[in-house]
């Protein structure tokens, strides 16, 4: 929600705004750790109207650009202004650059380098809220480089599962298509020697007879048709929450659970890491982070920290009563905590998780060559086996 605030800075002059938080005490909280006297605050009723930028959705790398070239531009002494009117000039991308020409405008009028990006549409909370931690405390240059470095890492990760998913994709399609030409092709034109008696086949002979008659040309538009009412209702349900839903399940396999269990806290940790890192307080991290994991079963586990920490409970106390964690967590977490450095041991727990996910993935891809060979080998077996019965019991097949 959004909380409109009049407050006194400790110079004495009036500040007027908008500040997002779960509720008004949050709000509070905030403001007043900004050293700001509140004098009047009010919850926002009507949803901002946000400017969406039209056309399609900017690619990553084009983000990570963006990030990186402004926090050098800032660091070299430019104005944030400046910094932006160079990019948008130099910048190949035409989304990027209507993104950009907006935020600058926004500027111009007076709003904040947070609210400016954040009403195009284009960034996400976490980005937004590491924009407003580095302008409220005067470095938007640290605030830019971190989530430029948060954006890298998404690149990269994204990058290995696709790079991962590779061979495997190549091989199932491969043994994929090669039956299909078998059952096309090749078994048909067998069958026709025989001519379409088919009552004194045998019985295997009877199954290869029926799936080559089902893949025949005259029953080509069959599988048009299907394929058009997927393409259909990908369009109209809500391809993206249904994914996300199949994606819950998951976690309840055996091996699939510990891979996404892997994932979701590397990229948990990474996120508080880079939260930490840009000077917002621990809970607002934690509250953001929860938000970047995917997988419901685990997101709901660690959603009810955030207020027991409020409470007062001990960080690594509250994260040792969630069942579905390793117990290297909590323990790394005791240490951050003793030592007063979580933002470092969250860095090493994301390295951790992550080490843990790539190794994982390895066994996963070692297990799938010999598994899609084996179950191709015992379908090609079972049509030659099929095709010698044949062949032996022509004698006894009326054509």
């Amino acid at each position: 929600m959004d909380y409109k605030y009049r407050c006194l800075d400790p110079a004495g002059r009036v500040i007027t705004g908008n500040i997002a938080a779960s509720d008004s005490a949050e709000a509070l909280s905030l403001l007043k750790g900004r050293d700001l006297t509140v004098v009047e605050i009010n919850e926002v009723i009507a949803r901002a109207v946000r400017r969406r930028i039209s056309g399609k959705k900017v690619k990553d790398a084009d983000l990570y650009n963006v990030f990186r070239e402004m926090s050098i531009l800032l660091k070299s002494g430019i104005k944030i202004d400046r910094s932006l009117e160079i990019i948008i000039n130099s910048s190949s991308s035409l989304q990027m650059r209507e993104t950009l020409a907006a935020i600058l405008k926004e500027i111009k009028g007076g709003k904040t380098v947070s609210r400016a990006f954040s009403d195009t549409g284009r960034f996400n909370l976490l980005t937004s809220t590491m924009i407003h931690a580095g302008e409220s405390v005067g470095d938007l240059r640290s605030a830019f480089e971190n989530i430029a470095d948060y954006q890298r890492f998404q690149i990269q990760f994204k990058g290995e599962i696709k790079n991962a998913l590779a061979y495997p994709s190549f091989l199932i399609g491969s043994s994929m298509l090669v039956i299909f030409v078998i059952f096309k092709f090749i078994i048909p034109r067998f069958f026709s020697i025989f001519g379409k008696n088919d009552a004194t086949l045998p019985f295997t002979a009877k199954i290869l007879y029926s799936i080559g008659n089902f893949l025949s040309f005259t029953n080509a538009y069959f599988i048009v048709v299907a394929v058009a009412l997927v393409f259909i209702m990908l369009k109209v349900v809500n391809t993206r929450k249904a994914l996300s839903k199949a994606y819950s399940y998951l976690i309840y396999f055996p091996l699939f659970g510990s891979l996404i269990l892997y994932l979701e806290l590397s990229r948990f940790s990474y996120s508080m890491y880079s939260m930490l890192n840009s000077g917002i307080a621990f809970i607002d991290a934690l509250r953001l982070s929860t938000g970047v994991i995917m997988d419901k079963k685990v997101r709901e586990a660690i959603e009810p920290t955030i207020d027991q920490i409020k409470e007062g409970k001990g960080i690594a106390d509250v994260f040792s009563h969630i069942h579905i964690l390793p117990e290297i967590v909590p323990n790394m977490l005791r240490v951050g905590e003793e030592s007063g450095n979580l933002r470092d041991i969250f860095l090493e727990i994301h390295r951790i998780f992550d080490e843990r996910f790539r190794n994982l993935v390895k066994r996963v891809l070692a297990l799938v060559e010999p598994v899609v060979i084996t179950f191709t080998g015992i379908i090609v077996g079972f049509i030659v086996i099929s095709l010698i019965l044949t062949v032996m019991s022509a004698s006894d097949i009326k054509l």
